[in-house]
């Protein structure tokens, strides 16, 4: 399955990571993570450098499936900053194709 939006998905997962670097500076898996990926992608280190702030809310993204075709999705996350977890809510407006294709995979879902 091809997710159209990459791009932006990508500015919000280092702004996630960074989020987290800067929230657990001593987090030795972090920054090992951190290192692999710096040293393994120019496009990490060309969004890293920008300093991508984002906050968690609303988006829209287009998922490619290989026999449904196009599903647009909305995809809104809510924070427990407490626990530092993330709550991500996938759903398509009422009415549309997407719903109705969610519709019936939910009904022939066992």
């Amino acid at each position: 399955m091809f997710t159209a939006g990459h791009e932006e998905f990508g500015a919000y997962a280092v702004a996630r990571l960074r989020a987290a670097a800067d929230r657990y500076p001593r987090d030795a898996g972090l920054a090992a993570l951190l290192a692999e990926l710096r040293s393994g992608s120019a496009e990490f280190n060309e969004i890293w450098a920008t300093n991508p702030v984002r906050a968690p809310g609303h988006r829209t993204k287009t998922m490619k499936h290989p026999d449904l075709g196009p599903l647009h999705l909305n995809c809104d996350v809510l924070t427990v900053p407490d626990d530092d977890q993330q709550v991500v809510f996938m759903t398509a407006d009422p009415g549309t194709p997407t719903a109705h294709t969610l519709h019936h995979l939910s009904a022939i879902s066992p």
